[in-house]
């Protein structure tokens, strides 16, 4: 009896799509093609509080606050491995240290490193 029912329920949502699609609805697949993920650290080197962040093509992963001499591998989205960024900011000190532009086939972390008097990323 189980398999009438399952039969039963495959042609009911057949039916149901062909009467959704010949009244002018469109019926359209949930998307499938997630951008992938690429593994990538994060540290704090300096001798402050940081929130270092990467930036894609498509996505941004911060660190949030962490502590000095912290580092965490982060999964971040993205659809090509190039014109990547860092950017980070030290808590109590104005202004955000940025990295130029860099490939992930050639840079696998970003670390805020520095003293209180100024800081900046380093890419290993």
């Amino acid at each position: 009896m189980p398999r009438i029912i399952k039969r039963t329920t495959r042609l009911a949502a057949v039916v149901g799509m062909a009467a959704a699609t010949s009244a002018g609805m469109f019926v359209v697949a949930p998307a499938s093609h997630a951008a992938p993920l690429a593994a990538f650290r994060l540290s704090n080197f300096s001798a402050t509080i940081a929130n270092v962040c990467v930036h894609t093509d498509v996505a941004t992963q911060c660190s949030g606050n962490i502590a000095a001499g912290k580092s965490s591998v982060y999964h971040v989205a993205y659809n090509g491995p190039r014109n990547w960024y860092c950017t980070a900011t030290a808590k109590g000190l104005s202004g955000t240290a940025s990295t130029p532009y860099f490939s992930r086939d050639d840079v696998k972390e970003c670390a805020e490193v520095g003293n209180i008097f100024g800081a900046s990323i380093m890419l290993k």
